[in-house]
């Protein structure tokens, strides 16, 4: 039998593609996600049920990629190794962003990669209310990061009327690796105050 000339659709085939196309075009359409891979759009549609399934699917392969962030000895660690993880693979696919802001995750094995975390927080004696709002600031702090300072609104009247918010431009710079620590130092730091005094938020 003779093979056939378009390798066969699978579910990680189809992530790969939608990564590739939305880092090259901003967005996820269906049709040129069937372009891009070489198929008519019906067999896309016996695959998937449609974009946002797609969207969850490729959220799933990029997070597979990253490096496992396996059991913590402690809550400190696992917040600091997810957020460093989350931050460098967003950094490297930034215009899927939106997307997956905007896409709810809906696949248990997502879901599992932000386990160990959920784990050491209660172990680390965090309130049950408070678990999913911990790991929420964690993926907005990666999210914020791996996109970077916007540029600055700035004119002569701002630099007249806005002293503290110029020198704050004047002197700002953004480096990845070192927004990522501060940005590491600040939630634990928030966190350990919030963890010693039970009756907060």
């Amino acid at each position: 039998m003779a093979r056939p000339k378009t390798p066969l659709l699978s579910a990680t085939r189809i992530a790969d593609g939608a990564i590739e196309l939305v880092d090259r075009t901003g967005d996820i359409q269906m049709v040129q996600l069937a372009r891009h891979l070489g198929v008519a759009p019906s067999s896309l549609y016996s695959h998937v049920t449609g974009r946002a399934k797609v969207i969850d699917l490729a959220r799933l392969r990029m997070l597979e990629r990253m490096e496992p962030v396996g059991p913590a000895h402690d809550w400190r660690e696992a917040v600091a190794n997810l957020l460093r993880q989350l931050t460098t693979l967003y950094a490297r696919h930034r215009r899927i962003l939106p997307l997956l802001s905007t896409t709810a995750v809906a696949c248990d094995r997502s879901i599992a990669v932000y386990e160990p975390m959920f784990a050491a927080l209660i172990e680390g004696g965090f309130r049950l209310d408070q678990l999913r709002l911990v790991v929420a600031m964690v993926e907005f702090q990666a999210f914020g990061l791996a996109q970077g300072l916007p540029a600055p609104a700035m004119s002569d009247h701002i630099r007249k009327t806005l002293p503290a918010y110029t020198a704050s431009v004047d002197h700002s710079s953004y480096d990845l690796a070192t927004a990522t620590e501060f940005s590491v130092a600040m939630v634990i730091g928030g966190l350990e105050a919030i963890r010693t005094h039970p009756g907060g938020p």
